[in-house]
């Protein structure tokens, strides 16, 4: 079986590299994706977020294309990285939970700069885009870290990589750090950079502690209360871990400036393309979901940020641009930047060609989580549904950002438009195009899952 499909794939490729013409002897420009786990794009100094959690960020923004609407259409990371690297919808590639391995028949993002020659090197830090994930394919290296050790480790591990690396050879790079996600620990350097400002001194809300959870139900699906893995001794503040949460996207924010410069002091930064994002934002009390995501199809975990610097070359102006895009695009884009064209068939579109029109998006909550929210979004409005109940509603997020006020009653015309948008974008789902397979987490893995929540100890 593992030899028809390396057969297949291996065809795939051969025809995909002739129609774009690999092997070509052009220059191509390096590819730098920088993500961030957790970002929700509101908490960004770029998005006018009143804390400069992101100084590095908004220079960086100044030669780049920024888009304000950017959204993942699963917020949690194996089935968002799976659409990053696939360019194909949740439905198609299977990846719809934590739980599954990309399917081995799908070629990915770094497969196919590879096919153009590409020399690719990846620095993640989340055990749940483990190699034996499929995660690490197509990349020359791949080395992971954790958590607990902070970003240090894994800097210094790109730093020596970088160094020795010669980048007369186009290059991609994927570097992702885990922070902000939880456990909130930044450095003790910044730990109290926003410590006793004003966002802190006007909230005043305090979250439960203790509670009981009812067996087999994730630490993910607490409502109104702290997550345990989130705790910290005693502190029941929401101030003081929303402090920590900023704390750790200005932490993650000064490893991307050293990322920039270093790419300055070697003459890279003006043939290199970089790109600055998220898998998925993080709920911070709204709608009584606290300091977690995945559960809700909400916009504090769906939207993230998204900032798209090119080659000097490419003459791309820089700006903002505000129609609605998704992890989607990030192929199309990516090898568009470096003068191929994607596979046919792929959903996306490569953003800077692209004509900013609107286009709707199909959002849902992961497949294991037994109450499934789907949503219909817009820039203007949400449609969200709930699959077994049939629960409706629907949000104006021009002027409701926070999704407080259902609609749903009081603009009936607007909810029937955004259903029929909603089930006729359904409908027309291609088919599941890869077989994906859950893995169980080895010993190590487990461990690490557990310090990130995603299972009880």
């Amino acid at each position: 079986m593992r030899m028809w499909v390396s057969l297949l794939r291996t065809s795939a490729f051969l025809g995909w590299a002739l129609l774009v013409g690999v092997g070509c002897s052009e220059d191509r420009p390096h590819l730098v994706l920088f993500t961030a786990d957790t970002l929700r794009a509101d908490h960004t100094s770029l998005s006018g977020y009143a804390r400069e959690t992101t100084p590095n960020l908004d220079a960086l923004a100044q030669d780049a294309v920024v888009f304000s609407q950017a959204v993942t259409l699963v917020p949690k990371t194996g089935p968002s990285f799976a659409t990053h690297f696939t360019g194909r919808l949740p439905e198609t590639h299977g990846v719809t939970s934590n739980r599954y391995a990309l399917p081995a028949e799908l070629p990915l993002l770094a497969e196919h700069l590879a096919e153009a020659g590409y020399v690719s090197a990846a620095f993640v830090s989340n055990p749940i885009l483990a190699p034996r994930k499929g995660f690490s394919r197509g990349f020359d290296r791949y080395e992971e870290f954790g958590k607990r050790e902070g970003l240090e480790p894994q800097w210094r591990a790109f730093s020596r990589w970088a160094e020795a690396h010669d980048w007369s050879q186009p290059t991609f790079v994927w570097f992702h750090s885990i922070d902000p996600h939880g456990p909130y620990t930044p450095p003790p350097s910044v730990r109290d950079r926003f410590v006793g400002d004003p966002l802190f001194t006007a909230e005043a809300r305090t979250v439960p502690l203790e509670y009981e959870l009812e067996e087999g139900v994730p630490p993910s699906r607490v409502v109104g209360a702290l997550p345990r893995y989130q705790r910290i001794g005693d502190e029941d503040r929401v101030a003081w871990y929303v402090s920590q949460y900023d704390a750790e996207i200005y932490a993650m924010d000064a490893v991307l400036g050293r990322l920039v410069t270093f790419l300055r002091d070697r003459s890279l930064y003006d043939r290199t393309a970089l790109v600055f994002t998220s898998d998925h934002g993080e709920s911070l009390g709204e709608h009584d979901y606290y300091f977690e995501h995945g559960w809700f199809v909400y916009d504090a975990t769906l939207r993230v940020p998204l900032v798209l610097k090119p080659p000097a070359a490419d003459g791309v102006r820089p700006g903002v641009r505000t129609e609605q895009v998704s992890n989607v695009d990030t192929v199309p884009t990516l090898l568009a930047l470096a003068g191929l064209r994607a596979p046919p068939g792929l959903p996306g579109q490569d953003l800077l060609a692209a004509a900013g029109d609107e286009r709707p998006v199909l959002a849902s909550n992961p497949s294991t989580y037994p109450e499934r929210f789907v949503a219909l979004r817009t820039p203007q409005f949400k449609y969200v549904r709930e699959l077994e109940g049939g629960a409706e509603s629907a949000y104006a997020l021009v002027d409701d950002p926070d999704e407080e006020s259902d609609i749903s009653a009081r603009a009936p015309a607007v909810m029937t438009r955004l259903r029929a948008q909603w089930e006729g974008l359904r409908a027309a789902q291609p088919i599941q195009a890869g077989r994906s397979l859950p893995l169980a987490p080895t010993d190590e893995e487990r461990r690490r899952l557990e310090e990130l929540g995603y299972l009880e100890p």
